[in-house]
């Protein structure tokens, strides 16, 4: 509508001016090809019974073209246009071989580039009295939603032109009444958009409106004749600092110098979202020029549906991209909690393996223990009561000889030897019983049993002093425990005769915190134990004492340097130990 009224505009600026159809004519023409740049406009001239018509002028034309000749039967739609002179022909097809008569190509260079060979031709022409004799020939590529535009302002050209032919220039009044009519038209038709659309003087002062302003709740289009736009879009707006003073008057100035501008604005005063195209309806000035700016079209239109569903998609869109986040992130999570699963489950069954082999060799040291200690109870009674008693028999043999022999004395002397020989047989028995499992456990507890382990530990190795520090009574010490207690010190002690190298032992027992603390210090000559391994990884004794206090549910630590002695410390939570008595209880 904006371009429409450009060129009603211009038609009545030239017909005013006394302009003769021809230069009237020539306007059209420029007017068109201004308000679709893409376009070519021809102005034919023909005279009446002719079989030709030249071109007399025209815009955007190619060159050589404003004095060509063409004949009418090669241009079969300007024929018909000069026939037909009432009504608009309008045809699109693709553009002929380059060379060849066309009612499309002859004047359509410029656009073959941009329309790919399709172009769209528009041909009017203006009737006077004895026929036509100009004609308007359009030619531009086509345009999605732009034909009906086109059409229209070639009709309505014509019918101006028409008008003006009608009059011959002797009658202005019927002329410029032609021309109101048309204006009215189009008025009508304007009044009818949803936007508004209005005309600017040179001064920026609205000299046209269309009835929207009324629906708006603007005012009256009688008032808003006179005012600037911003004062019609804000009619009671004293700021000088308004935002939408400040668009207005830069787009003004930007098209004056383009010929056209467009700003979108979020009005805070008619609470819209606003979309403004201002386009000079004249040629523009410079920037800095005396001359005053061109009259301009303006449009207004009401954007905020559109920008609301714009920041409706934008913020569900955002949304989205938040929850596609968080799900990102939760998949993360649950990726890195399963590989993290994953991980403990296979460190699991790593220790699991580690274990099963702890508990083969562990199995395989008890079953080797068990037949060295076989083997070596089977020793004893070999070399000890075995020898013993076959000393004892031999005596008994010997005395039965001679008291056949009548010969008691020596048969006396014979079962003397042989009584003293089982008397030693006897303590040697008493011995290995209690290597094997001191009669003080069961009859007495742990702390008596270490206390006389320490004494008969003393008595067989004179050369190093035993100091006994027990604080524990036998019943503080739970069932479970007592064989394992006595069992770590019996074979700490064993360690420190074979390996330590010590003049000074130290055993010491206690409770503190309901904790059952063992240890056997010695100053030895003590070894280096390697940061990187268990300080057991090398001795079988120290292995054991491990494994020991582990299993009851314990633990065993071993601090020792060269030249400083050793230290083994075992501990039991006694509390666990009576919980483990408790629970073999029930089992058995």
């Amino acid at each position: 509508m904006q371009r429409i009224l450009g060129i009603i505009t211009r038609m009545n600026e030239a017909s005013c001016a006394g302009t003769t159809l021809r230069g009237q004519t020539e306007v059209a023409a420029r007017a068109l090809v201004d308000l679709f740049p893409d376009s070519s406009v021809a102005v034919f001239e023909h005279e009446p019974g002719e079989e030709h018509a030249r071109v007399i002028g025209g815009a955007s034309l190619p060159p050589g073209w404003r004095t060509r000749v063409v004949q009418l039967h090669d241009v079969p739609l300007l024929d018909e246009a000069l026939q037909h002179p009432e009504r608009v022909i309008e045809r699109t097809k693709h553009r002929r071989r380059r060379g060849t008569a066309a009612d499309v190509g002859d004047i359509s260079d410029v656009a073959e580039a941009e329309s790919g060979g399709r172009l769209q031709t528009i041909c009017a022409a203006i009737p006077e009295n004895g026929g036509s004799r100009y004609a308007l020939m359009f030619v531009a590529p086509p345009v999605a939603g732009d034909s009906a535009v086109r059409a229209a302002a070639i009709e309505i050209t014509r019918r101006l032109l028409a008008a003006s032919a009608a009059t011959g220039g002797a009658d202005r009044s019927r002329m410029l009444a032609a021309i109101h009519r048309a204006k009215l038209e189009w008025e009508h038709t304007v009044d009818a958009l949803p936007e508004i659309v209005g005309l600017l003087d040179p001064r920026q002062r609205v000299v046209r409106i269309s009835r929207a302003v009324e629906r708006w709740q603007l005012g009256s289009v009688r008032g808003a004749v006179g005012p600037d736009l911003h004062s019609v879009l804000h009619p009671s707006c004293p700021g000088l600092d308004c935002t939408l003073r400040a668009s207005i008057e830069r787009a003004t100035i930007e098209a004056g110098r383009t010929s056209k501008a467009s700003f979108e604005i979020a009005d805070s005063v008619l609470k819209l979202d606003l979309a403004v195209v201002l386009n000079a309806a004249a040629g523009g000035v410079t920037e800095g020029s005396r001359e005053r700016l061109p009259r301009m079209v303006f449009m207004v239109a009401d954007v905020t549906s559109l920008r609301r569903a714009e920041r409706e998609l934008k913020s569900l869109n955002h949304t989205l991209e938040q929850r596609v986040q968080a799900r990102t992130s939760e998949l993360l999570a649950a990726n890195r909690a399963l590989r993290g699963e994953v991980e403990r489950r296979r460190e699991a069954e790593r220790s699991l393996r580690r274990s099963t082999r702890d508990l083969e060799a562990l199995s395989e040291r008890l079953m080797n223990a068990q037949e060295a200690e076989r083997k070596r109870i089977a020793q004893d009674m070999h070399d000890s009561v075995g020898q013993t008693l076959s000393a004892i028999k031999y005596s008994l043999e010997r005395s039965q000889v001679l008291s056949r022999r009548a010969a008691p004395d020596e048969a006396s002397d014979v079962i003397e030897v042989a009584i003293g020989r089982v008397q030693r047989l006897m303590d040697e028995v008493r011995t290995i019983s209690m290597n094997l499992r001191p009669a003080l456990l069961d009859d007495l507890g742990a702390a008596s049993a270490v206390r006389g382990l320490c004494r008969d530990w003393q008595d067989v190795y004179r050369g190093i002093e035993v100091e006994t520090d027990i604080a524990v009574q036998d019943a503080e010490i739970p069932p479970i425990l007592v064989t394992n207690v006595f069992r770590a010190v019996q074979e700490s002690l064993n360690n420190v005769a074979r390996h330590a190298a010590a003049q000074h032992v130290c055993v010491s027992m206690r409770i503190m915190a309901g904790v059952l603390t063992v240890a056997v210090r010695d100053d030895g000559a003590g070894f280096a134990i390697d940061a990187d391994s268990s300080p057991t990884a090398g001795t079988r004794g120290l292995r054991g004492l491990h494994e020991r206090a582990e299993r009851t549910g314990g633990r065993c630590e071993v601090s020792s340097a060269p030249g400083r002695g050793t230290t083994v410390q075992l501990e039991w939570p006694v509390a666990a130990g009576q919980a483990a008595h408790l629970a073999n209880a029930r089992l058995n």
